[in-house]
Order: C-alpha cells, then structure tokens, then sequence
C-alpha cells in the first residue's frame, strides 16, 4: 500500500509542495527550501532539506499521525489544506537513501531516521528544535545534482509562487562552495489576459481576464498552493487563477474537490465576469485598439468581446492602431454596403478617418474581416486606396484664367461642372487626368469621381491632375496662354469622355478665336 501511495504522485518533486503544504498547515509563516552538493571520490551526496519555524511534532504526534499514514489532526478545518494525512510519503518518490526529519514540540526534540526501505528509528535528540525539517540524503555526481536542483527549482516555483507563507530558496553550486543566501518564491497573480478584475472576500481571491489564448486556463490555490491547473473550460473564455481556502484536493492530488465549497467559489467567477470584467470590456477594447503595438491582445479582446457586446459597443481597429467606433461602423456599411479596409496608415486612411469614414484595419488574423462583415451586415469589402479619392488644392495650382476659360469652355460644350480646379489627386484617381468632386479635400467614392462632367449630378468640380503626363504638357501654356491651354484641355476632357464631335470641336474653336 506505501509503494501505491507513493507512486500515486506523477511529478517526483512534487514532495516540495507537500512538505511546505504541512509547514503552511503548521503556522509557519516563513518555510527554507535549501539545496546543497557534496563531493567526493565516490561520487558526491545532495541533501534537499524543507525547513519551517511552526508548531513542529511531540512524540504522540510523530507515531499517531507522521508515520500513521490516512489519519490527520487537519480533517474539517478550514484553516488547513492537508486532509488525508498521506502527503508527506511523497518525499520518497524521489529515491533518497536517507531521510531525516527533525521536529520538536512541548519541550521534546527529536529525529525520526527513515532508512532506504522506508524503515525508521526515533532518535531523540539532545539539542531543542524550532519548528520541523525535512531532508533528503541522496548519492549524486554533480550533473545529477545538477540536473535535481533544476528539477527542484522548477517545482517549488511551480507549487508554491502564490503561498501566504514566505517561501525562500537556496540552490547550492554543484561545485561543493557555500550556499547562497536564499531568494523569496512568489509572484502575483496575474492571467494570462490583456487586462484582469478582482474580487477579493474573506478566504477568497480571484482574478480574472479575456484569455489570450483559448482554451482558457484556470489556475486553483489553497492559501496560495497549487492544487489544479488545467484548460477545463470553467468560465468559457476566461483566464481565472483562484486563491480559495474552501477548495480541497482529492486523494490522487490531481484535482479538488467538486463540492459545494467549490460550487460557491465558481459562482463568485462567472460572477466577477459577467460583471466588472464585461464592465471593463468595452474601455480595455478601446485602448487596446489604439496601440497599434498591441495587435495580438487587440484581437484577443475583440474575439471576447464580439459575442458578449452588442456591434455598435464594439471598437474596431483603424491601420496603424486607432478607433474605429462599433455605430459609426454600422452606419458606415449600412451606407455604402461595404467595409473599408486598408492594410498601412497610408494618406488616403488618414484623411478618411479625419472626414469621419471608418477604415478598418486589414488584419492577418484569420477570418477577422469575415466576422466584422457579419457584425455590420456586409460581406463586401473596398480597399481604400482604391476605393477612395480625392483632390488636395496647393497654391502652385490655382491658374485663375485658365480655370475660368476652360470651365467656360466646357460648359460650351455641355458640361454640367461650374467650376475648374487644378490639383494632385490621390488614392484611387491619382492615376486619371481628371476627376469630378463636390468639394476639395472630400475624399469620394471613386465611381463617383469618375462620372462624366458631361451628366446631371456629376458633382460642380472639375478637378485636372497636374501629375498625369498629358495635363503636365499643358501647364507651360497655363499662365502664357490660358484660353490655348483650355482649349487643348477642353479637348482631352472630351476625348476621355466620348463626347468630341465636329460639332463640340467647332464650337470649341470659334470661342478660341474670338
């Protein structure tokens, strides 16, 4: 029954967390995990001692519960994690040649021998003992000393980074020189989440957060020792470490127990998320928008929160890191029945977004625009530097004369625009010789910059590309000839529109020569 006992525990180290367990379990407030080499000839000896400043053991306690095992003075108290009263045999998965505990209580002293077959001998001793220490005794060449110290470190890291005691570590060189002092074991807590909440009550703390990586994982203490971790999904897409003196292990130590303490404790979770963390949603989904160098936790979040916020709470990612507010959003695709999307924060994105038209970013995350779409309604989507438009007046454009003769000589032969400008144009008409526009500086709809000036409703400017080769064999002529100009101007304007005729040439060529 021992050897099954001992075999039970499938990480051979786990002995640390049994150990500081019953030292926690003691009312020590502070536990020494000390690791050290000896060399020799014959190969060297490690000793790894747990030693803690707690109530210790009197005789009685020694053979009624140390060496006794499924009986224990921590049954129904809530105080204590132990329950069992079979932790402590874990420490002879580790193999030790020998194992010494030195314990003192009500004035008695003593060291319980435990030999390689598990055999003892209580030994007294003549010197008072504070508290209890464990050690193990273990030959060893350094390379597996070495290689148990790591395993060691790894292991109370692992077990006790959140306990309420102090728990300290010393790791000696595998050289044989001194021990350094040791080094306080704790950490936080902290998921793994973008951002978390807390809910703290007496004998209870949780935190919580959008896991950045699904499955969630859950992470449960008792006073700060790990009893479970796992990726069962307790609070579906939530990260949860959970600090608890109403969780208990099971026998096996690989789970606890799924009763009405743990019942009571995962209530207060789902809680915890279904209100201040979903509080906190829509804020931290904006920040995280925002950072342009947050993209992972942005999309984290944004999976979290698509199915928990309504589309118009939503904060959406402009290029480059930026809000793109959930209505506007919807207004936008109900509009134009499609998403704008760019892949940089390019010109075109930036004066979108200052004239108030949502840009999305076009993420590499896999399926993101597909699901924004289905949010807004819309499966179409428009690339904005193609999609969009516009023409950016400059001084060196304004040519008064010209302007004003060829917006004559267009209306002459049947244009509807009023006016003329000349200005570079960007994004999706950068490339054409012209383009019609409402106003400067108003990106468009490239399909409406592109209507004919010749149609009802094209819009009242006509805006000349001064960067496309054939208005820039023009501008030489703009100030020394400007009703020339207009007239060569007003001729391509019609050859790109298919409105040229002998009538529109004649026409143009009688106004040239009065």
């Amino acid at each position: 029954m021992l050897d099954e006992l001992v075999h039970q525990f499938t990480d051979s180290f786990a002995f640390y967390r049994e150990l500081i367990q019953n030292s926690i379990d003691a009312g020590s407030t502070r536990i020494e995990v000390q690791l050290a080499y000896r060399p020799s000839a014959k190969g060297g000896v490690l000793t790894a001692s747990v030693t803690d400043w707690g109530e210790g053991m009197n005789r009685r306690i020694i053979e009624d519960y140390l060496v006794t095992k499924f009986r224990s003075l921590k049954e129904n108290d809530l105080t204590k994690i132990g329950k069992f009263g079979i932790g402590f045999v874990s420490v002879f998965a580790c193999r030790p040649d020998v194992l010494t505990v030195d314990t003192g209580r009500d004035g008695e002293s003593w060291r319980v021998l435990f030999k390689k077959d598990r055999s003892y001998e209580l030994l007294a001793l003549s010197e008072p003992v504070e508290g209890t220490t464990v050690t193990v005794h273990k030959s060893a060449t350094a390379s597996e000393y070495a290689a148990f110290a790591a395993h060691s470190e790894a292991a109370v890291k692992k077990w006790c980074r959140h306990s309420d005691s102090e728990v300290m570590l010393a790791i000696g060189p595998s050289d044989g020189r001194p021990v350094p002092p040791p080094k306080l074991v704790r950490e936080p807590l902290r998921v793994d989440a973008p951002f978390q909440v807390e809910h703290r009550e007496e004998g209870t703390v949780i935190v919580a957060g959008p896991a950045r990586r699904l499955p969630a994982p859950t992470s449960l203490y008792n006073r700060g020792l790990t009893l479970l971790e796992t990726i069962e999904p307790m609070v579906p897409g939530v990260a949860l470490e959970i600090v608890s003196r109403e969780f208990e292990h099971t026998l096996t130590r690989d789970n606890v127990k799924r009763d009405d303490g743990f019942n009571r404790v995962m209530a207060l979770a789902r809680k915890l998320a279904d209100g201040p963390l979903l509080d906190a949603l829509p804020r931290e989904l904006e920040k995280a928008a925002r950072d342009p160098a947050n993209d992972d936790d942005y999309h984290a979040l944004f999976e979290y929160a698509r199915t928990r916020l309504s589309p118009g709470q939503l904060t959406l990612r402009a290029p480059g890191g930026g809000a793109v507010a959930g209505e506007a959003l919807l207004a936008q695709a109900k509009r134009d029945r499609a998403l704008v999307v760019a892949a940089e924060r390019s010109p075109v994105v930036e004066r979108l977004l200052a004239a108030g038209v949502p840009v999305l970013e076009q993420s590499a995350h896999q399926g993101y625009l597909e699901r924004v779409g289905a949010l807004a309604g819309t499966r179409a989507i428009h690339l904005a530097d193609k999609a969009f438009t516009w023409a950016e007046q400059v001084p060196e454009g304004h040519h008064p004369l010209f302007c004003a003769a060829l917006a004559t000589a267009l209306r002459l032969t049947g244009a509807t625009t009023s006016e003329v400008v000349v200005a570079p144009l960007h994004g999706g008409c950068q490339e054409e010789p012209f383009m019609v526009a409402a106003a400067i500086g108003r990106p468009m709809r490239v399909e409406h910059a592109r209507r004919s000036p010749f149609v009802a409703g094209a819009g009242p400017l006509l805006c000349l590309n001064l960067a496309h080769p054939e208005v820039a064999k023009a501008v030489p002529l703009l100030r020394l000839a400007p009703k020339l100009a207009a007239l060569l101007i007003a001729r391509l304007v019609l050859v790109v529109s298919g409105k040229l005729s002998v009538k529109a040439d004649t026409t143009l060529t009688t106004w040239a020569l009065e």
